[in-house]
């Protein structure tokens, strides 16, 4: 009876867990009825934008939502989490009951909940090489000087006239801490809004915004950490910790109003991707890049982060909306103003779509402002991506005449790797000079050449790395490679064409000098390359391989079995497993896993004036299934699932010639015998039900509590030691479990 009670229990919970809240678009068939004045609904500098790049005020994009439509919707949700001009839709919490209804509605065209959409391609265009001059020092960081920003503070030049607006988590002490005196000095921050809370403060929660503001205007001791110190800001808090669904639709929120604002740039080190999305989703059609891509035709420049899964063998590509076509998508690079390489963590291009990102790439270890009111190094591309939003801002304070499109093109254009591109670099880092004229030609550093085995690719200089890819027939990347040598030494780079696989032709970089070369007697039998070269050290494979699962995870349990106080078994049974588990989904996840555990059960039996004690010491090999429901908003998960043990179990008995209720009780020459038995009366088999509440602290890492009921007896016959087969030790056991 027990066991039909808990089960039912289980399933009442289960089935309760189906009916919670999920996030949803409902988009309207149309904006029949709504008024819209643009000269009293933007701000000054929004109308002067609209009108440099040639966009419509009066789009039909920027009229409001039915009043009346949204309404209706609301009085069918859960929660309005906020209304979308753009996209002329509203933003819901909502039981899927509530959301059928809410689909019979004449005027909604259509309720999403929040995913992906269909695919869309593009391209990318390319121009001659070009070779920054040399400059001398400045009051500059070293992740500024990387981008060779002495050449815009040597002629003042610090995004003076150009307004960033800042998406983030927070910006706790933005309004005490020193590193933004000037800003408050000079009324530089002219607006802020709090989406989530939905008011105007956003001087607290996370410090994410904080470190990432710094990157963009920041100074240290009199030290730029950011280069547009002179520009103005919006500062929108769209993030909460831990990320819940709704977020989207506060990004989506803060474009329209970044744009309303008067906004020229927009930094977002944020992003969307493994724990919401599959990387098929990657295609650029979220509706996050959707709306990315529209604040770029409305004049708009949007800067975001790649993301940080580059050590993610499940996920090689980036995240939304960087795959947005329009926006550009920033990965990270190691600090360092001597080496060139892609930093471990930094997501990798392309989109699944196989069009080109990340577009440029900076410092992804920078120094930012802290919480102390001092300064420390932080690492990701949330910090590339402000550090470039701040160069953008100081490269187009050169050139207003240019559209934010325009400038895209010319931001990439300036990187020291362009025309070459590849996916982990993209075109390489921006340089100043090119935007100050300040460029001369570069000189040819290498020559090429073949045989009939081999290309050789001859260095004449030595110094600096040297990048090649292949591509394929249809511009698509196949394989990229970085190659050093020791300075003063003369190297060739030969490439077996057998190597190549179906490469149409290689593209070589060394010292800003570029060129393409034809790979002919192509081997169509090999489609990716497997070049193997004593000089390469940086090599990544330019495709990336379907996602048959959401990952594998393991986990640590450490648990104990309760028994009745007046059980013949002792009351405590500790248990440890180590669980290898495999998940499908995203918020409703189905899982199935394998463990190694351990678990030891005592007794104490007097038989014949003598005092047993025994032990049942179980190594476990079990099986598990399981279901996981995730509620993103809390950041909490439950499991339900059940469980299959195959155990080898030893008996030990301990007897002594005294009788004691505790085996500490008697010293170890009392001890008549150490018996081992055989455990034919011991189950080799055992099942039965899991559930476990965890909580996800970090990414992938959980802790929390698990509960099981044994449905199967440890004890199947009578047993002359351990007696009746209804003496069974305890059928519940719990503990903590911690999952990676």
């Amino acid at each position: 009876m027990k066991k039909h009670i808990l089960l039912f229990f289980l399933l009442a919970f289960s089935h309760l867990s189906f009916s919670q809240h999920n996030c949803y678009w409902v988009f309207f068939t149309d904006k029949n009825g709504s008024a819209f004045d643009p000269y009293a609904y933007f701000d000054a500098k929004a109308i002067a934008r609209y009108t440099q790049c040639g966009a419509s005020l009066y789009d039909i994009s920027n009229y409001p939502v039915n009043e009346t439509y949204s309404n209706a919707v609301a009085d069918l949700a859960a929660e309005v989490v906020g209304t979308s001009r753009w996209l002329n839709a509203v933003g819901i919490m909502a039981s899927d009951e509530a959301a059928s209804r809410i689909m019979t509605l004449p005027f909604v065209d259509r309720v999403e909940e929040i995913a992906h959409a269909p695919m869309t391609l593009a391209s990318a265009t390319v121009d001659a090489p070009q070779k920054a001059l040399l400059v001398s020092d400045s009051v500059i960081h070293e992740q500024l000087k990387r981008f060779g920003g002495n050449f815009f503070i040597e002629k003042g030049i610090d995004g003076k006239g150009l307004r960033i607006a800042v998406f983030d988590g927070g910006f706790p002490k933005v309004d005490t801490h020193p590193a933004f005196r000037h800003l408050r000095d000079g009324k530089q921050i002219l607006a802020t809004y709090n989406f989530p809370k939905k008011c105007e403060n956003v001087y607290g929660w996370d410090s994410h915004g904080t470190m990432v503001l710094s990157c963009i205007a920041g100074v240290m001791d009199g030290t730029k950490i950011g280069l547009a110190t002179g520009a103005e800001f919006l500062l929108a808090r769209t993030e909460i910790d831990p990320e819940p669904f709704k977020e989207e639709i506060w990004w989506a929120q803060g474009v329209e109003w970044a744009d309303k604002n008067g906004a020229d740039i927009i930094n977002s080190s944020l992003g969307y991707g493994k724990d919401r999305y599959y990387t098929r989703n990657m295609d650029g059609t979220s509706y996050v890049a959707k709306a990315a891509n529209m604040a770029v035709e409305k004049g708009i420049l949007v800067c975001n982060a790649a993301g940080n899964e580059g050590n993610d063998n499940h996920w090689r590509t980036i995240i939304t909306p960087s795959d947005a076509e329009n926006v550009l998508c920033v990965g990270g690079i190691e600090a360092s103003l001597e080496s060139y390489r892609h930093i471990d963590f930094s997501s990798y291009g392309p989109t699944v779509d196989k069009r080109r990102k990340p577009n440029v790439c900076a410092y992804g270890y920078a120094q930012v402002a802290s919480l102390s009111g001092g300064f420390t190094n932080a690492y990701g591309t949330s910090f590339a991506s402000p550090l470039t939003a701040g160069f953008c801002a100081c490269a187009w304070q050169t050139r207003r005449d240019l559209t934010a499109l325009e400038m895209k093109d010319e931001i990439e254009k300036s990187g020291d790797l362009y025309p070459y591109f590849d996916y982990a670099f993209g075109y390489g880092v921006p340089q100043a000079a090119y935007f100050t004229n300040d460029i001369e030609k570069a000189l040819p550093s290498f020559e090429i050449h073949e045989d009939n085995a081999d290309i050789h690719i001859k260095v004449l200089d030595t110094t600096g790395p040297v990048f090649v890819n292949i591509e394929d027939n249809d511009g698509i990347l196949i394989g990229y490679y970085q190659f050093v040598h020791p300075d003063g030494k003369e190297r060739t780079i030969s490439l077996s064409k057998t190597q190549l696989g179906n490469g149409h032709k290689i593209n070589v970089s060394h010292n800003s000098y570029f060129k393409s070369y034809p790979i002919e007697n192509q081997n169509d039998a090999i489609s990716t390359p497997t070049v193997n070269h004593p000089l390469a050290i940086s090599v990544q494979n330019g495709t990336f391989p379907k996602i048959k699962r959401e990952g594998l995870q393991s986990s640590m349990t450490l648990s104990y079995s309760f028994n009745a106080p007046d059980s013949t078994w002792n009351r405590y049974s500790p248990s440890a497993f180590y669980n290898m588990r495999w998940m499908w989904g995203k918020t409703y996840k189905i899982g199935a896993g394998i463990g190694f555990g351990y678990h030891k059960r005592q007794s104490t039996r007097v038989l014949t004036g003598q005092n047993d004690h025994i032990s049942m010491q179980s190594f476990v090999l079990r099986g598990e299934v399981f279901q996981r429901v995730v509620n993103r908003m809390w950041g909490v998960n439950w499991d339900l699932g059940a469980y299959g043990d195959f155990n080898y179990t030893r008996r030990i008995v301990h007897r002594y010639d005294e009788v004691s209720t505790m085996q500490n009780d008697l010293p170890h020459d009392k001890r008549i015998e150490t018996i081992y038995r055989k455990c034919k009366h011991i189950n080799r088999f055992e099942y039965g039900l899991i559930t476990r509440f965890s909580y996800t602290i970090k990414s992938q890492l959980n802790i929390g509590v698990v509960v099981g009921y044994r449905l199967s007896k440890v004890i199947t016959g009578e047993d002359p030691l351990i007696g009746n087969p209804d003496h069974n030790p305890s059928p519940w056991h719990f503990g903590f479990e911690i999952e990676l």
